[in-house]
């Protein structure tokens, strides 16, 4: 059984995820807006947000085992320890998108009619995961928890089925190589974020 000591730990631990997780979500956002406005100075912003969510990352999990140091039943320290190094992982594929964007904009890379909408569907898609997640952090509602299990994989096989359309595309030589290899990467970095909110949400389950 949790001590009061270790209940209020917990309490403000959520509290403190909560905010990185929001940090997050508006370093998403300002990549997204960059993307769809082409537009590199939102990009400034939100590298500066990476740099201190990564800061965040480490205060947050260096304290976690300073709190807790030499008592036992540390259920605390198990159920709650994951959400900041998952919460730094999707800031970096935020950080490999947002390079990713920049280049797109310094370089003029042309994407498809199509292609822009893909990319503008998966942005919208994974900023909604994150909302539920943010969310579910501070309520571990199990309904909640479920949605995110449950769209994450439809969100896994859509990033798929898009990857497979575009090599279509290519082959025909309706997409350049080089719009190709941005474009999957930026695909990749979505997917990489889907995965660790669906990493967080499956501990929570």
């Amino acid at each position: 059984m949790e001590s009061t000591s270790q209940r209020e730990f917990r309490r403000q631990l959520g509290n403190e995820a909560q905010e990185l997780c929001q940090k997050v979500l508006e370093m998403l956002h300002l990549a997204r807006d960059a993307f769809r406005r082409q537009d590199s100075r939102r990009l400034d912003r939100a590298a500066d947000l990476g740099r201190e969510i990564h800061e965040r990352e480490k205060e947050l999990t260096q304290r976690i085992p300073a709190r807790f140091a030499g008592q036992s039943g540390l259920s605390v320290e198990a159920e709650l320890s994951f959400l900041p190094m998952h919460l730094e992982r999707i800031g970096d594929n935020v950080e490999f998108l947002v390079r990713a964007i920049g280049r797109t904009v310094a370089e003029g890379v042309p994407f498809s009619e199509r292609a822009l909408k893909e990319i503008d569907a998966l942005f919208e898609k994974v900023i909604e995961l994150l909302e539920c997640t943010r969310d579910a952090i501070g309520t571990e509602n199990k309904v909640l928890i479920r949605h995110i299990l449950e769209e994450g994989r439809n969100y896994e096989r859509l990033v798929s089925d898009f990857a497979l359309f575009h090599q279509e595309r290519l082959i025909e030589g309706l997409c350049s190589p080089k719009s190709s290899s941005v474009y999957l990467a930026i695909l990749d970095y979505l997917k990489g974020i889907e995965e660790h909110i669906r990493q967080m949400a499956q501990k929570f389950n």
